[in-house]
């Protein structure tokens, strides 16, 4: 027995091991999609110019020897005195860039501690700050590979030149680093990229809608479940890999029970097969397994649903009695409803623009109901922390947007406002609370919810009474 379970732990830590080294590709296919890229591209080109000074130092110099003796004659005099000015660069860069970056990311924490780890994402994700790091560790990098070229007999005078010009520059982009840094810290910025982030994620799942079903059509006999061969977020579905293999079986549907961005555990289904008697199942299954991408860091360039739990966190956190600061609870409510009234008249699914001839794959598209979601959870935490402006921005914004929604989601906002009227006696009736349950209300009647409309002045009604008198939470809203 012993020796069985030593067996089995070996093979669990070498299982788990294998698993981890599978997941160094994708781990390094993030790091680069999210930050490194960009700063990479930089360090090499400056690696690339230095090269070429020292080629061009090494060379003839032609309509430029003027200029080059100019410069030996002011500055570099010698390969000692290029020597002193380079270490001086390097020295000087090493200790800028570690102490600013030291900094820099001591603030960035600071940040996420009222507005969630959203902050490094949005960070890392701006291509101004991956233009900034590559910047100072490339002119590092530049000063002393220079300095390295440097030799009694050799003396880099264009090299030189360069890193004495880049280090000015570096002092320059430092102040421009800095002010940045505090411009994108502020909420609204963080919940304006987090917005044009999962605007532009939705934009790239328009093809996956036009080419794919909401609802199941086939009526095959043969029936296979495609299971997880792994934990992880959905980050991608391959539709050509799919389309290229149901080819070969006409009369098949493959039914996907996860959407991007949604977790999947170790075994749990992620799609059905339906087919015809004789279509090869093991095959199609074995496909859809390879289809479907599970990693385990999500992908907000490609999954909405990811940036409004981003926008849901920050909005919870700060609306809640944990934080008490409003102000980023309604930066993200009217992102939320921007994002609404885009969608509600753009979305291939409201609006019938599925591809007719479109792929047997049924694809369970969640976004819309995952943004109604968060609307709703953010009426609940308002309740929760008598934050009456937040949850009247809510009601305004879904009144502002009723006469824009699709039947069915005009629907779907009445029950938000519905199921937020449990909580609606913890408020106090201020004015602008008021107007906005005005608001709601008559735009459900001219949606024509009129029982919706016809609660929610109840509703309001009920709350009315309790002005001018003296209640608590328990009491505000008399029993009937």
């Amino acid at each position: 027995m012993p020796g069985k379970g030593m067996n089995s732990t070996t093979a669990a830590r070498s299982e788990s091991l294998g698993a981890r080294i599978a997941q160094i590709p994708f781990v390094i296919r993030h790091a680069f999609a999210t930050f490194l890229a960009v700063p990479t591209l930089v360090v090499a080109a400056f690696i690339l110019l230095a090269i070429a000074t020292y080629a061009l130092d090494r060379g003839e110099s032609g309509r430029l020897q003027p200029l080059r003796e100019w410069l030996q004659s002011h500055i570099f005099t010698d390969p000692e005195a290029a020597t002193q000015v380079l270490s001086t660069i390097a020295g000087g860069m090493i200790t800028v860039t570690s102490i600013t970056f030291s900094l820099l990311l001591v603030a960035l924490q600071q940040s996420a501690g009222s507005m969630t780890h959203a902050v490094f994402d949005q960070f890392l994700r701006r291509y101004l700050n991956q233009v900034y790091a590559g910047w100072f560790i490339g002119i590092t990098l530049f000063t002393l590979v220079t300095l390295a070229t440097v030799r009694p007999e050799f003396n880099p005078i264009f090299g030189a030149t360069l890193a004495l010009l880049f280090a000015v520059s570096a002092l320059y982009v430092l102040l421009l680093m800095i002010y940045s840094a505090i411009e994108q810290m502020r909420p609204s910025a963080i919940l304006e990229s987090i917005h044009d982030h999962t605007l532009r994620a939705r934009e790239r799942q328009a093809d996956l809608l036009r080419r794919t079903r909401r609802r199941p059509e086939g009526r095959g006999a043969a029936r296979q479940t495609v299971r997880a061969p792994s934990d992880g977020f959905v980050t991608d579905i391959d539709l050509d890999a799919l389309e290229r293999r149901l080819r070969d079986a006409p009369r098949a549907e493959i039914v996907l029970r996860l959407a991007l961005g949604s977790y999947a555990a170790y075994g749990d289904p992620i799609a059905d097969i339906v087919a015809a008697p004789g279509d090869d199942l093991d095959g199609l299954a074995a496909a859809v397994e390879r289809a479907v991408t599970l990693e385990r860091e999500r992908n907000l360039e490609r999954d909405p649903s990811f940036g409004l739990e981003q926008m849901e966190t920050i909005a919870w956190t700060t609306i809640s009695t944990s934080k008490q600061d409003p102000n980023p609870g309604l930066e993200a409510v009217r992102n939320l409803r921007d994002l609404l009234a885009r969608w509600a008249v753009a979305d291939p699914e409201e609006t019938g623009e599925a591809e007719e001839d479109g792929l047997p794959i049924v694809y369970p598209d969640n976004v819309i109901e995952r943004l109604m979601g968060t609307i709703e959870s953010l009426t609940i935490v308002a309740s929760e922390s008598m934050q009456h402006h937040v949850y009247a921005d809510v009601l305004r914004g879904l009144a502002t947007t009723m006469d824009r929604l699709p039947p069915e989601l005009a629907r779907r906002a009445e029950e938000v406002v519905l199921r937020s009227l449990a909580g609606l006696g913890d408020q106090v009736l201020s004015a602008e609370l008021e107007d906005a349950l005005g608001d709601i209300a008559a735009a459900l009647d001219g949606a024509g919810l009129t029982q919706g409309a016809a609660a929610v002045r109840a509703a309001r009604a009920e709350l009315a009474a309790s002005v001018g008198t003296l209640n608590s939470r328990a009491t505000r809203v008399p029993e009937r």
